[in-house]
């Protein structure tokens, strides 16, 4: 039964590092977004007043998209990922240990 423990152990450690390098880039993503809006705020301040303004369309077009929520897709991805390499390499070697001890596991 040790053996096994220590696979779930493994997988759990490797589970939570998938989590704190998800945590990682999410805040990325999020200071990269917080960034991306405040350049695109200021563009639209400069020329909000003035719709002949050279740029105007285009720094309101990225005012508007800068509002949108972050997208985390790639972030979350790799979580699913790499719970599930954790969770298919903790069955293997659950699998494998069953087999050399010549017991059923489920």
């Amino acid at each position: 039964m040790k053996p096994r423990l220590s696979a779930e152990a493994r997988r759990q450690q490797a589970i939570s590092e998938a989590h704190e390098a998800f945590s990682r880039a999410y805040l990325a993503e999020k200071a990269r977004h917080a960034a991306e809006y405040e350049r695109a705020s200021a563009a639209w301040n400069a020329v909000k007043s003035n719709p002949n303004a050279k740029g105007y369309d285009k720094a309101r077009e990225e005012f508007e998209l800068s509002k949108l929520p972050a997208i985390h897709d790639a972030a979350r991805a790799e979580l699913n990922r790499a719970i599930r390499a954790a969770d298919a390499a903790y069955h293997a070697e659950v699998a494998r240990l069953g087999q050399e001890h010549g017991v059923t596991v489920g």
